[in-house]
């Protein structure tokens, strides 16, 4: 009996062991096992899924997250052609390259590939790519053009992201530059916008004023001409009416000299 319960050990111990050193690729993972402690380069390492041993030495098995992650690095400062300052506090979002798992492993092992890989990646890899570009193309804009043109600017630096991004084996899905001029431009700013719309204020009150007298003027006159008019038709009615209500009869021989001939 003791042979058999010496077997049975030995099957529950190998069991176990199997079981400890084997992992499971995770839903929304990409499974990355790498062999051999990845001595021969990129061949090493191949996509897997399911449940892999992991028992034998230089064997793990890396799992690179498929879903969208959420970065935001420390601001910096950056500096126009005609050197204006800018702050820019970028945040973006950004997802692995479904399929490029062992590029990512094979490439970014330094930074190291424990359950903080994707921080490590960001904080060592994509952040300082992001912040350079902010750097590099504000040099591409004077003082006055970035601020007037922010879309232009962000939307540069994103087309740029993408393709480094994308070099990269990821895919930036959105970004924001948080971009900020200094207080004092902005006060700057503000004392400008604030004299563009007291003239135009100005202009505007002005132009009421000036269409208020020409109307004035036009009413003026058609007052006169009203005026004008009803008196010459006042004077003609009376003259009507004395001549219906008159005891004598008015005859106009030459235009000038009335007749008055009297009822006799």
């Amino acid at each position: 009996m003791k042979p058999t319960v010496t077997v049975n050990r030995f099957a529950l111990f190998a069991f176990l062991l199997v079981s400890v050193a084997c992992s499971r690729v995770q839903p929304n993972y990409e499974g990355i096992l790498m062999e051999n402690y990845g001595r021969n380069g990129k061949e090493d390492f191949k996509k897997v899924t399911g449940s892999q041993s992991t028992w034998t030495p230089g064997t793990e098995l890396y799992q690179v997250p498929m879903w969208e992650q959420k970065a935001d690095p420390q601001g910096v400062g950056v500096t126009a052609r005609d050197g204006g300052y800018f702050s820019v506090d970028p945040t973006y979002t950004y997802q692995a390259v479904r399929g490029a798992g062992v590029d990512i492993i094979f490439n970014y092992k330094h930074v190291g590939l424990d359950q903080s890989m994707m921080d490590n990646i960001e904080s060592q890899i994509l952040n300082p790519v992001v912040l350079n570009a902010y750097r590099e193309e504000a040099r591409n804009f004077t003082t006055d053009s970035l601020l007037n043109n922010l879309n232009a600017f962000e939307g540069a630096v994103e087309k740029r992201l993408k393709e480094e991004f994308n070099n990269k084996f990821f895919t930036l899905t959105s970004l924001t530059s948080g971009l900020k001029p200094p207080a004092s431009m902005i006060a700057a700013i503000e004392r400008r916008n604030n004299a563009i719309q007291q003239a135009e204020q100005v202009r505007n009150e002005l132009e009421v004023a000036r269409m208020q007298l020409e109307k004035a003027k036009i009413e003026a006159e058609e007052n006169r001409v009203r005026a004008s008019g009803l008196t010459q038709q006042v004077l003609q009615e009376k003259w009507i009416e004395a001549l219906r209500t008159t005891q004598n009869r008015v005859i106009i021989t030459d235009g000038k000299t009335p007749v008055i001939l009297g009822n006799q």
